[in-house]
């Protein structure tokens, strides 16, 4: 879902002017009354966006909760009012599509700067009091990387300072939820109201594609045990997977029109680097630093600007097979992709970090290649390792990016293949790389924002489960390697790894 222009909460239920209500000097003089602040305001807070949302609404909150991630509820602190009265001022609600930041103010000369920094203005909101009164409580605002928060006691303004927040201002005065306020109804919305807040590419479902290979078999299966185990994977939101075609333009394009209308996020792989895996398994890649630059932007034209996860060049950091004028192509490169695709924030980049590198080798080389662009890195690609390895890595790993100046990142993990963990080294037949089409494994965890780790934003699905890593033993097919999907979605459902999808009639 693409950033809405205005979040119009129904203009015609409550009339403010296009400017800040006037304080005249009576008004100010004047203690504003608390009988006239009787409506409820909800208060919550999107975790992964940090902003505060304050609203009348009850349905807006609740809406808000299930639909756009404000799921930390701060409660129902004060009361405010929908009519204008003698003592308050019209609170405008100002929006940032660049930042989602909402800001609530009075004041023209705020409005005036706000919308020079990109904002729009949201109103009409509610009313309140902008001077202090014995009847009244300070609703204070803090300020952290260009979003706020909004919070009344104490004990908040504690926990932000000590989270790096700045105290800014008290925004406005309010009436306290606690203390007694004259009969009225409950608020009714209005009957039209559009979304709070853009979906970012965390708080909306991730989208399984219907055009994948795991979808094709499980549509042409006629066993009914096979296509059971195939619509495991298939019905299963995983990365789509992008070779430097002169057709993934297109095929992000479509994708991302059918993810849109679900709002739904799509999960793509960029893996065109030059000298890709070294003339390994994997070999190939575009020809240049050109041809990966056009590409590059062309990716990020057809993501438009919406809600979109994409994982950086697998393995990429790994340059040993290259020349000196080939790495510093490479680092280039790689800095470029982070750059040109986080540059829309609502597409989050994360670059491949390896599966438990050496972070104090490793972190200044992620560094050199942009993460401090994108939203973080990404963990175990096409890889085996548990997710709780993978997770500790992944906090290590960012960890040592702070210490050396890259702060606030973020991780996820790719559990597509690590339910029962690793192979034990050495003993993949054949001599085969313990990573490639080993036996004896299974799918893992399915994709999920709920981690239980505040850094790492998702597992996800990277490596698509039953497409072959290579021809690792005799036998073995590039691409989808349908035995081996079955295999290891059988054996996840033996060990209760995934619950098991129910295919439809």
């Amino acid at each position: 879902m693409r950033p809405p222009t205005s979040l119009g909460l129904a203009t015609a239920a409550l009339a403010l002017a296009t400017t800040a209500i006037p304080v005249t000097a009576t008004q100010a003089a004047t203690t504003a009354s608390c009988a006239a602040l009787t409506t409820t305001a909800y208060v919550s807070n999107n975790p992964a966006l940090k902003t505060t949302l304050v609203t009348p609404w009850s349905n807006e909150s609740s809406g808000a909760k299930k639909n756009y991630g404000f799921t930390t509820n701060l409660g129902t602190p004060f009361r405010v009012s929908l009519k204008a009265a003698n003592g308050l001022v019209g609170i405008r609600r100002m929006y940032s599509p660049k930042t989602h930041d909402f800001r609530y103010i009075w004041a023209a000369s705020e409005r005036a700067s706000l919308i020079k920094k990109g904002y729009q203005d949201a109103s009409p909101s509610f009313y309140a009091a902008n001077k202090a009164a014995s009847c009244l409580i300070p609703v204070y605002r803090y300020d952290k990387n260009h979003v706020t928060q909004y919070v009344t006691t104490a004990a908040q303004r504690k926990s932000l300072s000590s989270s790096g927040w700045t105290y800014d201002k008290v925004a406005f005065y309010a009436a306290s939820a606690t203390t007694a306020a004259a009969p009225t109804p409950p608020p009714t919305a209005p009957p039209v109201t559009t979304p709070t807040t853009p979906a970012t590419p965390l708080n909306q479902k991730f989208y399984a594609n219907q055009i994948s290979k795991a979808w094709k078999a499980y549509d042409s299966a006629t066993n009914a045990s096979t296509e059971k185990l195939l619509y495991q994977v298939a019905a299963t939101p995983t990365a789509i997977w992008l070779g430097g075609y002169a057709s993934d333009p297109g095929t992000v394009s479509s994708i991302e029109a059918k993810a849109a209308k679900l709002k739904q996020t799509p999960q793509f792989v960029v893996y065109a680097i030059p000298d890709r895996d070294c003339g390994g398994y994997a070999a190939g890649g575009l020809s240049g630093v050109s041809a990966y630059e056009k590409w590059i932007n062309s990716i990020r034209a057809a993501i438009a600007k919406r809600p979109t996860i994409v994982i950086v060049e697998p393995d990429a950091i790994s340059m040993g097979c290259l020349s000196a004028s080939g790495k510093a192509d490479r680092i280039a490169m790689l800095k470029y992709a982070m750059k040109t695709l986080s540059a829309d924030p609502t597409t989050y980049a994360y670059i491949h970090a390896g599966s438990s590198l050496p972070t104090d080798t490793f972190a200044p080389v992620l560094k050199q290649v942009g993460v401090q662009y994108g939203r973080g890195i990404a963990v175990n690609v096409s890889s085996f390792s548990t997710t709780a390895t993978e997770t500790a890595y992944a906090d290590s790993m960012l960890a040592e990016l702070a210490k050396i100046g890259v702060t606030g990142k973020h991780a996820v993990v790719d559990t597509s293949r690590n339910g029962v963990g690793p192979i034990k080294s050495g003993t993949n037949p054949n001599g085969a790389p313990n990573w490639c089409n080993p036996p004896g494994r299974a799918v893992g965890k399915r994709p999920t924002t709920s981690t239980g780790d505040k850094a790492v934003d998702a597992w996800l699905w990277i490596k698509p489960p039953g497409e072959s890593d290579g021809q690792c033993h005799p036998g073995d097919p590039t691409g989808w390697f349908q035995s081996y999907a079955l295999d290891i979605t059988q054996r996840a459902l033996n060990n209760d790894i995934i619950t098991p999808l129910t295919p439809p009639n």
